[in-house]
């Protein structure tokens, strides 16, 4: 039987189990990784190369390592002019850095060996222990068990974009598994105001100039960062904490998100592609959608558009991640969930149930609303190892 199964091996995933073996809590042979990908931080990868994102919007103190500077450290042993790893003033590291990293981490600490490749479908209590069902019939035994599933299975799709897909219309969310977004012909219109819609119309306005038409429906919104830097620290989250209501929680995480956000180099780029004629930029939102003759017709509220290709950059779905397969769990170990369907947990463990604990998304009524970045995946992290000594 094993020590610790972390279910998920995203961010959140791979950064607690670099605590757990890093703060010697546990050893690799005792740890697993139970993700349907074969390789730590598939999605992640997937996401980002997708959208070619250059560099994070996060600091260089935020990575998966336990020591803060520990990417800086490694950036200067790689050789190469610090400039070149490194953006701006918050020293946001480039992807490929970001990425590198964390293989090299990975590599440190035989990450590998503890990978299984599979999906849970089912969590019971067995005598003093959990047990976990595969898909395929496989089945884990474990003292402790970490819920670190995040929201990159669960895109949000529009209704009229998701009947327009009934009807063979070309609409894709762009982080679907099996998006395909080669169309070497025709205007292409991406929908969506937040980060990763601005990045894919910058990947297309370089590839199909003049095509490319980015429909957001609110004007850009620049933020540095997509939550006040004060979430980090105990500037704000003295007070979160101090909050007993967990309705009143859930406003305050709603609230403190900065969605459909940018940083502002990201806005003069979209405004510079825009004025060289190579990107068009609708303020406008979606009434009705309808598909003829291979063709989509938007009606917005202030005009029409008609193109062959829609990209959805719309975000994902407020439900908790892996609400589905824990129903039964929850039901038979009478676990806490608020009204928002979010697990209740231990403020100083995150622990849901007896050594049953949760990270990133399903813990943010704790961690707050950075709970689901890397620097909250840092946190929870630190929480349930603080919790083991």
């Amino acid at each position: 039987m094993l020590e610790w199964t972390i279910i998920g091996g995203g961010i959140q995933g791979c950064t607690l189990a670099t605590y757990l073996i890093k703060r010697k809590c546990t050893t690799i042979s005792n740890l697993a990784i139970v993700d349907p990908h074969d390789k730590p931080l598939s999605t992640w990868k997937r996401c980002t190369k997708t959208v070619e994102m250059p560099f994070l919007r996060s600091p260089s103190i935020h990575h998966l390592d336990v020591d803060p500077f520990s990417l800086e450290k490694f950036a200067k042993s790689e050789g190469d002019k610090l400039s070149s790893h490194f953006y701006g003033p918050y020293d946001r590291p480039s992807l490929s850095l970001f990425n590198k990293h964390c293989d090299v981490l990975f590599d440190d600490i035989q990450l590998q060996k503890s990978w299984i490749q599979g999906r849970v479908i089912k969590l019971e209590k067995v005598k003093e222990h959990w047990q976990m069902t595969l898909k395929d019939g496989r089945q884990i035994e474990s003292k402790n068990v970490v819920l670190a599933m995040g929201l990159s299975e669960h895109p949000f799709i529009p209704d009229w974009a998701k009947k327009l897909q009934e009807q063979g219309a070309n609409i894709q969310h762009i982080y679907e598994n099996s998006v395909s977004h080669e169309n070497p012909t025709g205007e292409i219109v991406i929908v969506g105001g937040g980060i990763s819609a601005i990045h894919t119309a910058l990947k297309w306005s370089g590839k199909r100039p003049g095509k490319v038409r980015l429909l957001t429906r609110h004007p850009l919104r620049t933020h540095q960062f997509d939550s006040d830097p004060g979430w980090l620290g105990p500037k704000k989250m003295k007070s979160f904490e101090k909050v007993t209501c967990l309705e009143k929680r859930r406003k305050i995480i709603t609230s403190a998100r900065f969605r459909g956000s940018i940083p502002k180099e990201l806005k003069m780029k979209i405004l510079r592609e825009e004025r060289e004629g190579r990107l068009e930029l609708i303020i406008d939102e979606v009434s009705t959608a309808s598909f003829e003759n291979d063709e989509i017709k938007l009606d917005l509220k202030k005009t029409s558009i008609n193109t062959n290709q829609v990209l959805l950059a719309t975000g994902f779905h407020a439900t908790p991640p892996g609400i589905e397969w824990l129903n039964h769990t929850i039901e038979k170990e009478q676990l806490l969930c608020a009204n928002c369907g979010y697990p209740i947990v231990s403020e100083d463990s995150l622990q849901w149930g007896d050594n049953l604990y949760v990270i990133g998304a399903l813990a943010e009524l704790v961690i707050g609303p950075v709970s689901r970045n890397i620097s909250g995946a840092r946190r929870g992290a630190e929480r349930i190892v603080q919790f083991q000594s």
